[in-house]
């Protein structure tokens, strides 16, 4: 028996043992029959648990090994990125935080699934060590295990912080960690890339999930943490994942189509045109667009198709929402206002008739001020629908 078989078998066994997580029972998926099914959109969030290297390797011993042209792994680099190590404490708490809100939001509302759009495990992901299972176990299952989400599916996605470790971390999420907690959804094939469809009473919802961490040619830099055997490979077969897309949005009848990734394609912050042989497929049947990796919440609308941006559960940043001000008439609504973005998240109630897009923006209120002033945050700061079906 394989040895990575074996120690799977053996993680399953330990955790059926104890009770938690549920393990091994096949795959939570979400419930068919609905007339109205809402799920939750949310990404960029896993900080907890994130140990940065000590202050005194990254900033006296590091630049010593790199003088020494010592090579230095991409995740030790990662781990000590100045902008990251300054926000963990209160990353860590605005997850905590957020993790709650979101839970009483989606008990308010009924959610039966979650969709991630990546970033799932700052600073370097996780892989199949001690420290990577403990931090799989603290960051997603023990801060998404009560209320709602106790049995919903989470629809899961690769972001760049998902990738440091490279093929390690990817095969941890998507062979192992679904084997670790059934609500961790990664597809039937076990790859970077899927679709998935849910059902309701008369209408159908296709949403094909990519890796756009290999479309992205500033990761194929050296000087680019990102970069490591996986991205590179990845890099030079891009055209199967598109041809994935195309395929499966070809072949399915479904009333709603979705591309589910980390990258945004449109942002007021940085696009990645490289996306654009996806967004074609999208835009020729009538797509619609779920990603994150910009530390908001926005909504964007360019050739007749929607970019939903939902990356505020984790760690909000103001810039990346160009801090509440539009660029141009492509942009909807900014989860940001000049001084700070607000944490929250975005849900999606899906019916025969139409698509209604929420977006839930906590108030966060701390000893002393208030980072994002919000008067009634269990109510929609925004929303939109959509009523054209897919084609």
């Amino acid at each position: 028996m394989p040895a990575l078989l074996q120690s799977v078998l053996a993680l399953s066994a330990l955790t059926v043992a104890y009770g938690k997580p549920q393990t091994g029972q096949g795959p939570v998926v979400a419930p068919k029959g609905q007339k109205t099914l809402t799920v939750g959109i949310l990404g960029d969030f896993g900080w907890t648990g994130w140990e940065p290297a000590n202050l005194h390797f990254c900033n006296e011993v590091l630049p010593v090994l790199q003088a020494h042209n010592l090579t230095i792994p991409r995740d030790v680099q990662n781990d000590c990125d100045p902008g990251d190590r300054a926000y963990i404490t209160n990353a860590t708490a605005l997850q905590e935080s957020t993790a709650t809100y979101i839970g009483d939001v989606c008990e308010k509302k009924d959610c039966k699934a979650f969709v991630s759009v990546g970033d799932n495990f700052y600073d370097s992901g996780v892989d199949f060590t001690t420290t990577g299972i403990n931090r799989f176990q603290e960051a997603w299952v023990d801060m998404y295990s009560q209320g709602v989400f106790t049995n919903a599916p989470w629809y899961q996605c690769l972001g760049n912080h998902d990738i440091v470790y490279g093929q390690s971390g990817v095969d941890f999420e998507t062979k192992i960690a679904p084997l670790y907690d059934d609500r961790w959804y990664f597809g039937t094939e076990k790859l970077p890339y899927y679709t998935y469809d849910l059902v309701g009473e008369d209408w159908t919802a296709t949403f094909v999930v990519v890796d756009s961490d290999c479309f992205i040619d500033s990761y194929q830099k050296d000087t680019s943490v990102y970069k490591n055997p996986y991205t590179t490979a990845c890099h030079k077969t891009t055209q199967t994942q598109v041809d994935f897309l195309t395929k499966t949005f070809a072949e399915s009848k479904a009333d709603w189509k979705f591309l589910q990734l980390h990258h945004g394609f449109l942002s007021v912050s940085g696009n990645y045109t490289e996306l654009w042989p996806l967004i074609s497929v999208v835009e020729k049947h009538n797509g619609i667009v779920l990603n994150g990796h910009d530390h908001c919440t926005a909504h964007y609308q360019s050739n007749n198709t929607n970019f939903v941006l939902s990356g505020g559960a984790g760690y909000p940043q103001a810039g990346d929402c160009n801090n509440g001000v539009s660029l141009g008439p492509f942009v909807k609504f900014l989860g940001a206002n000049s001084q700070a973005a607000a944490n929250g998240f975005v849900t999606l109630d899906l019916s025969a008739e139409k698509l209604v897009f929420e977006y839930y923006l906590r108030d966060m209120q701390f000893d002393g001020g208030d980072l994002f002033p919000v008067k009634n945050d269990m109510k929609p700061q925004y929303s939109f629908k959509v009523t054209e079906h897919a084609k």
